[in-house]
């Protein structure tokens, strides 16, 4: 069965802001499935993403307690014949995400998804695929902010394609 996921992270809801953009939302109520990356921060927060459509998160380093105790730091699931393991990405300190989920997950999965650097990316290495979509509400030093579309076919084609934008309307 094909899927259309919505790939975004790094929300930081009600440590700056508690809602979402209109963009975002649009592309929720599209989506087969919602996946964050964590630091959701509230559940709360994380209900405004649920009322969007199914929703798999995993704790980030920012979540509070009630949250964080409610996610996991990993998800595996598999779709298309494609393996995804969907995780924060905060695992080694003074280490960039990028760097460490290479190091720790090249070769273990088809996709790895995760966030924590709010910088988007979409690399191959070692056969795995890495997915960061960035964040749509807090980009940090990035020019954009960002999330992405992972749409995986019944045969397994993978294809990815970010949503950049300027304006958090």
């Amino acid at each position: 069965m094909p899927l259309r996921a919505m790939v975004t992270g790094d929300t930081h809801l009600n440590q700056r802001r508690d809602w979402l953009p209109r963009i975002l939302v649009d592309a929720m109520i599209g989506a087969d499935l919602i996946l964050h990356t964590g630091d959701i921060c509230t559940v709360s927060s994380k209900a405004l993403f649920d009322a969007h459509g199914p929703v798999l998160a995993v704790a980030g380093n920012n979540e509070d307690d009630q949250l964080a105790n409610s996610l996991p730091d990993r998800i595996t699931l598999d779709v298309g014949g494609r393996s995804i393991i969907l995780i924060h990405g905060h695992l080694e300190p003074g280490s960039s995400a990028r760097t460490a989920v290479q190091k720790s997950y090249a070769g273990h999965s088809d996709i790895v998804i995760y966030g924590h650097s709010h910088k988007p990316q979409w690399e191959e290495v070692t056969g795995t695929w890495f997915l960061n979509p960035g964040s749509p509400t807090y980009k940090r030093r990035e020019l954009q902010f960002s999330f992405a579309i992972l749409t995986i076919a019944e045969d397994g084609e993978i294809d990815v394609k970010f949503t950049l934008f300027d304006e958090q309307i």
